[in-house]
């Protein structure tokens, strides 16, 4: 018997190891697959990365112009800018803050960002606070300022003011300082109101010439009408006629009663001869300083320019005075009759509203009232026996008045005042009855450019900010 075998196929040589190869491929394609994702995994977290570094150092930029505003508040001055803060680290980053001026009340302020992984972003923020810059120590926009520099004392003439409206700059510690031109003691925007004026000044110079004729010798010893003080014997002079004449001379005349200089230090002497006992700086000077001049008047009437800018910058101060959060403002809602009160330090100046109210609000009782920022005044306000110190702006609105009312008031405000009233012919802001006592010197209104200007700072608003892109 034969057995025949079936044919068995046999693969083709050629065909040989194609599962291997495209196991292989697939292999090679799943491994790229696997790669690329995580390759984009890891791309999508490096791009979160830099996005938090990126939103993180822009937060730190931002903040750096907080800082930069927070430092205008606290000492902005005309001299002070351009300045430069830090860097300072916040967080894990650093910003460093340029700040400078544009002119007409605006500020810049561009702060760079340094953040982790390198990250870097630049912030600029314009801000502005009302453009308002003192031409007299006291300025007036209405009709309110009238004062007859009469204390109503007895005996022949009038003293000597004991009272002082210094145009002179003053640094923030009180001392002179030359960083702002002197002003002039008044600013009015009313030409009746700077007739008023200068008729008051002529008629105080006459009537205290009058006093020093009648009171004092030549030698500076006290006649039978009254005593002959060592600032009242400089104005009488040591010859034989009195220095001055009280009877119609005119200007050009060197002994007319018009040319006594009520800016002199030995009007304030101690002692005889007064020109070696004057007091001290920045007490050397007599009522109202600076000297009159053909650039420093005694008043001066505001152009309609000028008007124009002061009215445009009380809308702002008064519209964001009143508008403030709690946090930037202080309340006086009743009269101070003892103890010491803050309102605001030159480190952390504030603005300080007086309630309005019907009835006058009296500082009285020994009581003393520090502050520093904006006091804003739109009721009256008596100071009698107290002191009253103020670094910055007194904005005194409406029916709003300060009135020494007692021979014992004292202190001084440091910067400068501004009387925004109505129509009616006022006596406002009347310092006439303030003599001082020997705890305290007299009121004294010195003009700084410094406190005024920090004053303002505060009420700084955010006028735009953007991101700044390199190139």
């Amino acid at each position: 018997m034969s057995f025949v075998n079936p044919q068995s196929p046999i693969p083709n040589a050629s065909e040989s190891g194609v599962v291997l190869i495209t196991t292989l491929l697939l292999m090679t394609l799943l491994l790229c697959i696997g790669v690329s994702g995580l390759a984009l995994s890891r791309t999508d977290v490096m791009i979160a990365r830099n996005l938090l570094s990126g939103v993180q150092t822009l937060w730190i930029a931002r903040a750096g112009t907080e800082a930069g505003k927070d430092w205008l508040e606290a000492h902005l001055s005309p001299s002070s800018l351009p300045m430069t803060l830090g860097p300072t680290t916040l967080a894990n980053g650093t910003y460093t803050v340029e700040m400078a001026t544009l002119g007409s009340g605006g500020y810049r302020l561009t702060s760079t960002g340094r953040g982790p992984e390198g990250s870097r972003r630049v912030i600029e923020e314009i801000v502005r606070i009302p453009d308002f810059v003192p031409t007299g120590v006291v300025t007036n926009e209405g009709d309110g300022l009238h004062p007859d520099f009469d204390d109503h004392g007895s005996g022949a003439g009038r003293r000597i003011p004991s009272f002082s409206i210094d145009g002179r700059n003053h640094a923030a510690d009180g001392s002179l300082s030359s960083d702002c031109p002197a002003i002039v003691p008044f600013a009015t925007t009313q030409a009746g109101a700077q007739a008023d004026l200068l008729t008051a000044l002529a008629t105080l110079k006459r009537e205290i010439v009058t006093r020093a004729n009648a009171f004092c010798l030549a030698s500076g010893s006290s006649t039978a009408d009254g005593i002959c003080t060592p600032g009242l014997f400089w104005v009488r002079g040591t010859t034989a006629l009195p220095r001055f004449r009280i009877d119609p001379c005119a200007t050009t005349d060197p002994t007319c009663f018009v040319n006594l200089d009520l800016a002199q230090a030995a009007l304030r002497a101690t002692a005889t001869p007064p020109a070696w006992y004057l007091p001290a700086p920045p007490q050397n000077r007599g009522p109202f300083a600076p000297t009159e001049t053909a650039t420093t008047p005694f008043v001066k009437l505001l152009t309609a320019s000028e008007h124009t800018r002061l009215s445009t910058a009380l809308d702002e101060m008064v519209a964001r005075s009143t508008t403030l959060s709690s946090t930037h403002t202080l309340h006086i809602s009743a009269s101070i009759t003892a103890g010491t009160h803050t309102y605001g330090t030159p480190d952390s100046p504030r603005v300080t509203l007086i309630e309005e109210g019907a009835t006058p609000l009296a500082l009285s009782g020994g009581a003393v009232i520090n502050g520093a920022g904006i006091l804003l005044v739109p009721r009256v306000v008596q100071l009698k026996n107290a002191t009253l110190n103020w670094h910055g702006l007194v904005l005194i609105i409406g029916n709003g008045d300060v009135r020494v009312d007692d021979a014992a008031a004292c202190g001084q405000i440091l910067g400068s005042v501004v009387i925004r009233d109505d129509a009616l012919l006022d006596r406002k802001f009347d310092l006439d009855l303030a003599t001082g006592t020997g705890s305290c010197p007299p009121f004294a209104v010195n003009y700084s450019c410094e406190t005024t200007t920090r004053a303002l700072a505060l009420l700084a608003q955010t006028v735009s900010w953007t991101e700044k892109f390199d190139g």
